[in-house]
């Protein structure tokens, strides 16, 4: 079946900072990984975006939180943000950096952040209305490394090294069951029944289980695959800023294993490794490697360095003799 319909592409030019847009319109979900430069993005878009999430603050991955903010004023909403500590202390003086006598006349707008701090999670709220105070909601111990998760997709994360702690994500889209409806029209099925129907043949607990229609029963698995079809998900995964080193290689391989698309920096040539040890970055061949060992079906890369100028063709060249799928 074909991929979900689901939008992701680079917020800026392979030199220009970092981040990247993933629409679903189906289901209203505007998100962005990374928050630099956003001034290219649609502004109708920026008011949509309603959850960020956040590998480091560093300011080529973080300027852009002003000009969100700016964008978002004058209608009523809550923004989810997710990221490492110091995360919520960064958003907090953001929003501490203006003067907010105002607000009353204000629609609300609500910041919700959630901080992984070591094995917890810290919640925080911050509103307009009380001038963008940072508001303690609870804390949480974390049992797996799901960040965020509804009905449709899931956000993991692995902790990565960049001399600081920064965070590596993948976007799980999950799979979709939709049933056949020429072929459920045939069953003395009605309304809500053909619902309950659905909802069952989605839950895969029910295999090896019975259905009753009418007088009858069923086998789940002749239901499934005689009234049903799955659209198969999409994983999208995002590295940016870490070093090359075994401990890391190892916790982006898994998290991104079998991405359907993976988006990595490739910030230097491999004539200029050193330097991209120093400075606790991947070069073109090293982020080639991950994306073999991981199993990834395209490769997306960006984050190039100054020092090429805009010749993006040189670094894409260069990966290309190891992971010829790049764009």
């Amino acid at each position: 079946m074909s991929e979900p319909r689901i939008k992701h592409y680079l917020v800026n030019e392979k030199y220009e900072d970092p981040g990247i847009v993933i629409e679903i319109p189906t289901i209203n979900q505007y998100i962005l990984f990374d928050i630099g430069n956003i001034y290219k993005l649609d502004r109708d878009l920026i008011r949509k975006i309603d959850k960020i999430f956040i590998t480091h603050t560093h300011m080529d991955h973080f300027i852009g939180f002003d000009f969100m903010l700016r964008n978002k004023l004058g209608r009523p909403q809550t923004v989810e943000i997710f990221g490492i500590d110091p995360l919520a202390h960064n958003v907090y003086s953001k929003l501490q950096g203006y003067t907010w006598n105002l607000v009353e006349f204000e629609p609300e707008i609500i910041f919700k952040v959630k901080n992984l701090k070591e094995d917890t999670y810290e919640y925080y709220e911050f509103n307009i209305k009380r001038k963008f105070a940072k508001d303690f909601i609870k804390e949480e111990k974390v049992e797996n490394n799901t960040i965020y998760e509804n009905e449709h997709y899931k956000v993991k994360y692995a902790v990565l090294d960049h001399k600081i702690k920064v965070m590596g994500y993948s976007f799980e889209y999950k799979d979709k069951l939709f049933l056949k409806k020429e072929k459920v029209q045939q069953l003395p099925l009605k309304g809500k029944e053909v619902g309950d129907f659905k909802q069952w043949l989605s839950d895969e607990s029910n295999v090896g289980k019975k259905y009753k229609i009418a007088d009858k029963e069923y086998d789940y698995e002749y239901l499934k695959e005689e009234y049903s079809y799955t659209q198969k998900g999409i994983k999208i995964s995002y590295i940016t800023d870490v070093i090359y080193s075994p401990k890391n290689k190892k916790k982006i391989v898994e998290l991104v294993k079998d991405s359907d698309y993976l988006y990595c920096e490739a910030v230097f040539l491999e004539k200029d490794k050193e330097q991209a040890q120093k400075v606790y970055h991947l070069t073109t061949t090293q982020t080639a490697e991950i994306a073999n060992l991981a199993n990834v079906k395209n490769l997306i890369v960006f984050h190039f360095s100054r020092r090429y100028g805009k010749n993006k063709d040189i670094v894409l060249d260069e990966i290309r003799k190891y992971f010829p799928n790049v764009s």
